[in-house]
């Protein structure tokens, strides 16, 4: 019990029990502290020298023979409170690097199909609503309708809610229908259908949790990116709210 207490303290497994070895014997050269510690006379050498380094035991010489013995246990104590005060003095900087960090955006690119299919991959990692323009009519163009089944399969099954904005067309009317599965649960999706000819979106843009991801729905340009930011994705996320409100004035008919 006493070395695991030790060994929060900071010491190793082995420095506890020679500590301990030395404090029970009251002192003593080091073979007799490495029987009664149970440890290599060897070894015993090093973590003595360790002991010394850190101020809790000392030495001396008797007799052409090297003893050690056990400074005040209080030191152990007193260090311990040393380093707690100064971890504590020192958390206020720590906290000012973590949060300039949080709020430091990152980005990522990606090319090609798989890249595309990457980004639509980490939009099934939203824990709250999956919101986004897109266009529904291109979007079969730029990635395989088995992908865009088992993307809407596995985002109903997560239970992830989503609401669209994208330019109406028979296609994109259709599409829940072609895509989503049989009996899914409507109130999952929304879509709010508007029209091509003033809202034509030739990128599919996603707002999820702290990202937004952006893919573009030109076939002759697969790329996108994902952007994590807190504050950016706050932003975006009010801005798509207001369209949605918007949008309620320009559904096609």
């Amino acid at each position: 019990m006493l070395i695991s207490d030790l060994e929060q303290l900071g010491l190793t497994e082995e420095e506890s029990k020679v500590y301990l070895a030395i404090l029970e014997l009251g002192g003593s050269y080091v073979s007799s502290i490495a029987k009664k510690a149970g440890v290599h006379r060897v070894s015993c050498y090093h973590t003595l020298d360790n002991l010394i380094r850190k101020g809790i035991i000392s030495t001396f010489t008797k007799d052409n023979i090297k003893y050690f013995s056990i400074e005040s246990p209080r030191i152990l104590v007193n260090q311990a409170e040393e380093k707690f005060h100064h971890a504590k003095k020192l958390l206020p900087e720590l906290l000012s690097i973590t949060n300039a960090l949080a709020y430091k955006p990152k980005i990522q690119y990606y090319e090609g199909l798989q890249g595309i299919k990457n980004i639509f991959e980490d939009t099934l990692t939203a824990e709250d609503e999956l919101l986004g323009y897109t266009n529904l009519s291109e979007l079969p163009e730029v990635v395989t309708i088995e992908f865009l089944k088992d993307y809407a399969k596995r985002k109903i099954e997560k239970g992830i809610k989503t609401r669209m904005l994208s330019p109406i067309s028979k296609h994109a009317i259709n599409y829940t229908k072609k895509y989503y599965p049989k009996d899914f649960d409507k109130n999952l999706v929304e879509i709010f259908f508007i029209n091509p000819k003033e809202f034509l979106f030739e990128y599919e843009i996603n707002i999820y949790g702290n990202k937004v991801s952006l893919v573009s729905l030109n076939p002759n340009e697969l790329m996108g990116m994902i952007i994590e930011s807190p504050i950016y994705a706050k932003t975006q996320r009010s801005i798509f709210n207001l369209a949605w409100l918007g949008a309620t004035s320009f559904i096609a008919r």
